[in-house]
């Protein structure tokens, strides 16, 4: 059964060059990292790992190099394996996250106010000003040292 599974691997892999005109054997990496992006929609990463090891082996059967083994294949692979597994992890409900806020972060106690004083009235003005002084609307101006 398994060479049946790889003549029709090899099979759908040569009737699909040909559709486009591309050499199925010795395939070219990015061929077949290309006919992966097409299958990748119709099936799971499972299915598609098998089916590009089966075009590898029909490649070393014929004493060719394998295109599977290939840095860009490995690559558009792993690409496929994480999206899988990203929609897999989007289908199940996430737990619901825990609250930003507590409600006493925002209840204020009433209490009653102190009685303010000049001093401490004068303290808050001079603080004040200092905030402001520090915070420009416009750029300082800097002389330049003429050399």
């Amino acid at each position: 059964m398994p060479a049946l599974g790889k003549t029709r691997s090899w099979q759908s892999f040569e009737g699909w060059c040909h559709e486009r005109g591309l050499n199925p054997a010795p395939a070219h990496p990015w061929t077949l990292a290309a006919y992966i992006r097409v299958l990748e929609g119709t099936m799971r990463y499972d299915a598609l790992k098998r089916h590009v090891d089966q075009i590898g082996q029909m490649h070393f059967e014929m004493r060719r190099t394998r295109p599977d083994r290939e840095p860009s294949v490995q690559r558009v692979l792993d690409a496929v394996r994480r999206r899988e597994e990203a929609k897999k992890r989007s289908k199940q409900k996430p737990p619901a996250p825990p609250p930003l806020f507590r409600a006493e972060d925002f209840l204020e106690e009433k209490t009653a106010k102190k009685p303010r004083t000049r001093r401490a009235k004068a303290a808050e003005t001079v603080a004040d000003k200092k905030k402001s002084k520090s915070l420009r609307a416009t750029p300082k101006l800097v002389r330049r040292k003429r050399v």
